[in-house]
């Protein structure tokens, strides 16, 4: 099989249980710069399953706003193509309100204050969790609240997770420490924009790849980074 065509972000998702396509898809990692918060929270702060839901779905989070947003924008591309084949003007009017919708959502995320001193870093991402390079050490079993914007579309994301190992970072003299975290509470809405902003954007870096005469980048399954 073709691997863009393996790799379609737009392609459905099995709904059945075990090993279907969806669930292998929630484990692809990329490299990837994102803006990035962060901060330390008790285990009793993490919503459960209802309340996390409740909470997200507040029209006034911008968090919640952008990912929906998102989710819309890419289940209305399959419609938007056939469109533009029989209406073609039609659906550049379309494209045109995206666009200020679009630039609606980037307003509201760059008012989010804890972000707005955050400039872009590169972190390790799967829909199952993430690493990045940080200044200080926190223990196995830490619990963070994280939220991050995926560029370039500032479609934001709360998470949290649980620290699975914390190590010296050799690469980064500023960031001197490495942390994987694993995803504990993630709204099915923010898992889905995820896994299809991960299957995307690894669709583009092998094509990218592929037209250059490159071999595939090693390290495309796992969830955050194990080294």
């Amino acid at each position: 099989m073709d691997t863009e065509e393996a790799l379609d972000p737009e392609a459905d998702f099995p709904n059945t249980q075990g090993g279907t396509e969806r669930e292998r898809r929630r484990y692809f990692r990329i490299e990837e710069q994102v803006i990035l918060s962060f901060k330390e929270i008790s285990p009793r702060e993490i919503p459960d399953l209802a309340g996390f839901q409740e909470i997200t779905e507040l029209p006034c989070n911008p968090f919640a706003l952008a990912s929906s947003l998102e989710l819309l924008s890419q289940e209305s591309r399959f419609l938007l193509r056939k469109i533009e084949r029989d209406a073609p003007d039609i659906a550049e009017a379309l494209r045109i309100i995206e666009r200020k919708v679009d630039l609606v959502t980037r307003v509201f995320m760059s008012r989010e204050p804890d972000l707005a001193e955050c400039l872009p870093q590169e972190i390790n991402l799967s829909a199952s969790g993430l690493s990045f390079s940080i200044d200080q050490t926190y223990d196995p079993g830490r619990v963070l609240e994280i939220k991050m914007v995926l560029l370039p579309n500032m479609v934001g994301v709360i998470a949290y997770g649980r620290v699975i190992y914390c190590r010296r970072n050799v690469t980064l003299a500023g960031q001197p420490y490495r942390v994987g975290v694993d995803f504990i509470g993630l709204s099915d809405r923010d898992r889905e924009m995820l896994i299809r902003h991960v299957v995307r954007r690894q669709s583009q870096i092998l094509r990218g790849q592929k037209q250059n005469g490159q071999p595939p980048g090693r390290g495309s399954d796992g969830g955050y980074d194990p080294e």
